[in-house]
């Protein structure tokens, strides 16, 4: 609950404050300085698209095709997953033809765009993300048994059909089932011989304390348990389900809303949707790493809409560093105090630990000085 406050410099108010949105996303969009005062970062960007955006970007999306958030969850933070564009667009247009408003508790689709994402761990950062080898749930479902008997069954037929039958089931468990499954499995995290079974017990076990009778504490043991070490990144693509449990990060996304819950949360969950938008072709996740000692590094995930690069002037004798990309690009202090330039108007502005900028297409390059980490997310 402080750890977002200390990053910030700010004293804390006894309040949850787990995410620090930084983006143009209409139902919430960041807030922005300038000459005029103080107004939406959408507003901003729409004033002056081309400048703003610039060519390129402008052409491919019309608007900031990113958002950026600070993540400090002190509780685990809701089992989601997010659809592709076609489905999402499917999705937004049906709930509209229904007169659903986009503030409805009960609406599902927020918008027309995908979600892939990416975490960096600014600190040790712990998370759920895609299913487990096959097998691995297999073993666990066997050795739970009880009311997880019929999946294990159904996850035998074969292909992505076991799969989604195996979610179905266990999203539809009673809660009777679900705390039958939690009482052996917090036999198990202290008794069985494997370690797999083990500490997937003993995470349903830490989920279920934060969120009891929850389907979601069922959901994790199909899920695979991540730890990054500070300096390291995951990306999600669409239909990866996925969680956030504990420590300090910063996500970079594609500029959209969407989220489909599969547990730990109090939210509406849209089974049917959430079912359909899942990959259950995909299994396991992958991890990158800041080269050791780099002073810069880009991370590219396979995606249009973002990439995020790490620079670190002043710690391996780079007095300054020049940053990739163009376009239109959010820049945030992650540690210490960093002196920002731009070729274009060769200004420069100090930003500290938790201060962010906007620095638009028209400013061309970026360059960096001074002791301290600074995140650029950026169209690549």
């Amino acid at each position: 609950m402080t750890s977002m406050p200390e990053f910030l410099g700010t004293h804390p108010d006894g309040k949850p404050f787990a995410e620090l949105w930084l983006g143009a996303h209409p139902t919430g969009p960041s807030t922005i300085s300038g000459p005029t005062g103080t107004e939406g970062l959408d507003e901003w960007v729409a004033r002056d698209r081309l400048g703003n955006l610039g060519q390129r970007v402008d052409a491919a999306f019309g608007r900031l095709p990113y958002l950026a958030k600070l993540l400090a969850p002190a509780k685990p933070l809701s089992i989601q997953v997010h659809p592709t564009r076609e489905l999402a667009a499917k999705g937004f247009w049906e709930e509209e033809r229904q007169g659903i408003p986009l503030d409805d508790p009960q609406r599902t689709f927020k918008d027309t765009n995908n979600k892939p994402e990416m975490v960096y761990a600014i600190s040790h950062f712990e998370g759920l993300a895609g299913f487990r080898p096959r097998h691995q749930i297999a073993l666990l479902l066997g050795e739970i048994a009880g009311p997880l008997s019929p999946a294990r069954d159904q996850l035998a037929v074969p292909g992505e059909q076991g799969m989604r039958l195996m979610l179905e089931t266990l999203v539809g468990l009673s809660p009777e089932d679900i705390q039958a499954v939690l009482e052996v499995a917090a036999s198990l995290s202290l008794t069985h011989p494997h370690p797999v079974v083990r500490a997937a017990c003993d995470t349903v076990g830490e989920l279920a304390n934060a969120y009891p009778g929850d389907v979601g504490t069922v959901v994790s043991l199909v899920l695979n348990r991540v730890h990054l070490a500070p300096g390291e990144s995951m990306f999600l693509a669409d239909g990866v389900p996925h969680a956030y449990l504990r420590g300090f990060g910063l996500e970079v996304m594609a500029n959209s809303d969407n989220v489909l819950r599969l547990g730990l949360t109090s939210k509406h969950i849209d089974i049917e949707a959430m079912l359909g938008a899942v990959d259950f072709s995909s299994s396991g996740f992958d991890v990158a790493s800041t080269p050791k000692d780099a002073a810069a590094h880009t991370f590219r995930p396979p995606v249009p809409d973002f990439a995020l690069s790490i620079a670190r002037p002043g710690e391996t004798g780079n007095d300054s560093i020049t940053l990739p990309g163009n376009g239109p690009r959010i820049l945030v202090c992650l540690d210490g105090s960093v002196t920002v330039m731009t070729e274009a108007s060769a200004e420069t502005c100090t930003v500290s630990r938790g201060q962010a900028l906007f620095v638009p297409a028209t400013e061309g390059g970026i360059h960096v000085a001074g002791l301290g980490e600074v995140a650029q997310a950026f169209a690549p």
